[in-house]
């Protein structure tokens, strides 16, 4: 087999040079072919472990790519924490379970989670928050590497790292990837899998496709900051608890002292209000940081998410040590080493979940998961934030990309609205919606059918089987 393949123009640097604007071609050659999966799965965060974990444990070869060399994305190299919400909007029932719950108990056991059903609104593992932020799970990121890559190898799942999807080949009618191009570290390599789940994020499989695709508002073309998570310790909670209880949960975002700050030209930074969540082990995660205006699909942009971020979280310790009582004593532990990206493309499905059906409370005929997340987006000073009243569902037709008989999406580049990703983004659902994608593609293999086609009520019935909350 050969690629053959012409990249995309390279701009020289700016220095007058001939070579600027020319198209670069690479030689063909004959790639090694890696193997033949039944079933790949690209991209190891949440979604990826679920897909794959689900995959292999219904008798199916799996093999799992990630571009790390650690399972978890955002989770691990990202820092972001904790779990959202799992449960329904009072409190009384845990919602997304099945792998999540197991997963969770694995790590609750390995002593690196805490029992997201004991945790309520408005304390220091909520980051104070009223609303919308009960029932969520601290972990460690440590842990969760491991937990995750032992569940994966437990299921029989190939793990390989140091790999980034590059291309992809469709059969002669279009409608299926034949061959997956990957770059790893002895140069291209080709797989030929049965089946493909895209949980990249970025929908880059679906993208490599020539899948229809949609990325942040097509109106604009604005999507949601980009961030840098990073933790602390130092932090006195007592103050804090104490200033929630005397002025109330809205004071804990400390608005005013970063208005001063501002003022006093010491807050560089384009987000007006703090997140702080104390986590399992009693340090802290920070949500603070905001770089607006990048795309998470360009290598120029994460770049500078990195570098900016970095560069916040300076003056943001700064400013905790300066003006915000409880926090004089702050120490930097980490930053994290992956760029924190909320919106890129999402598949443009036959089918797409609007916001409607969030507000309503819309029960699905092929519902794969039960949730109550609220819509959180990140734009502007402050962002929108928007509590959900109401547990949805969301269908199975939300992981169909149009076109493709033996592809899924799973994770934040499903088909749905941009209301509807500020919701379903965070990392519960994304596991939920890797475990049906799983699930489903191993149904279109023993049944023979594209994944349009698979009988949804079986696919229902496997996962109420694994624990799954279906209404």
């Amino acid at each position: 087999m050969q690629l053959n393949r012409k990249y995309n123009p390279c701009r020289a640097a700016d220095n007058g040079d001939e070579a600027m604007n020319t198209v670069i071609y690479h030689s063909s050659r004959e790639l090694p072919l890696r193997g033949t999966p039944d079933v790949l799965v690209a991209g190891g965060g949440p979604a990826g472990i679920a897909a794959a974990c689900c995959a292999a444990r219904r008798g199916k070869k799996v093999l799992l790519i990630e571009r790390e060399y650690t399972l978890g994305g955002t989770a691990t190299g990202g820092l972001v924490g904790p779990f959202m919400t799992s449960s329904d909007p009072e409190g009384t029932e845990q919602l997304i379970r099945g792998f999540f719950r197991e997963l969770v108990d694995r790590l609750i056991a390995a002593g690196g989670a805490l029992e997201p059903m004991n945790l309520e609104n408005c304390d220091a593992h909520s980051s104070w928050h009223q609303f919308g932020h009960r029932n969520l799970t601290p972990f460690n990121p440590e842990t969760l590497k491991f937990v995750a890559e032992q569940m994966c190898l437990e299921s029989g799942v190939e793990l390989l790292y140091g790999v980034q999807a590059i291309d992809v080949i469709r059969t002669s009618d279009k409608r299926r990837i034949d061959t997956v191009i990957l770059a790893v570290k002895e140069g291209l390599i080709a797989l030929r899998p049965r089946m493909v789940i895209d949980c990249t994020g970025d929908g880059d499989i679906a993208a490599f496709a020539g899948c229809p695709m949609c990325k942040g508002d097509d109106a604009t073309g604005e999507m949601q900051a980009g961030g840098l998570f990073f933790s602390l310790d130092g932090i006195d909670e007592s103050i804090l608890q104490e200033r929630c209880r005397r002025q109330g949960w809205e004071s804990m975002r400390f608005e005013k002292e970063i208005a001063e700050a501002v003022a006093n030209g010491d807050y560089p930074v384009p987000r007006r209000r703090l997140g702080l969540y104390k986590a399992d082990d009693n340090t802290w995660r920070a949500n603070i940081t905001r770089i607006p205006d990048v795309d998470g699909t360009r290598s120029d942009d994460l770049t500078r998410i990195a570098i900016e971020g970095r560069r916040q979280i300076t003056a943001i310790l700064k400013f905790l040590r300066k003006y915000v009582k409880g926090c004089e004593n702050v120490r930097l532990m980490a930053s994290a080493a992956l760029p924190g990206v909320r919106e890129t493309r999402r598949i443009k499905g036959d089918f797409m979940l609007r916001e409607q059906s969030l507000i309503d409370g819309e029960i699905f005929p092929d519902a794969i998961l039960t949730l109550s997340n609220s819509r959180d987006t990140h734009a502007g000073l402050v962002g929108k934030y928007i509590p959900s009243t109401k547990s949805y569902t969301l269908p199975y037709r939300l992981l169909l990309p149009s076109g493709m008989d033996n592809l899924l999406a799973a994770g934040r580049n499903v088909s749905c609205d941009r209301a509807v990703l500020a919701a379903i983004r965070v990392m519960p659902p994304c596991f939920g919606m890797g475990e049906a994608a799983g699930n489903a593609a191993v149904l279109a293999l023993e049944t023979n059918c594209s994944c349009a086609e698979i009988n949804v009520g079986e696919l229902q019935k496997r996962l109420r089987e694994e624990g799954v909350v279906l209404r």
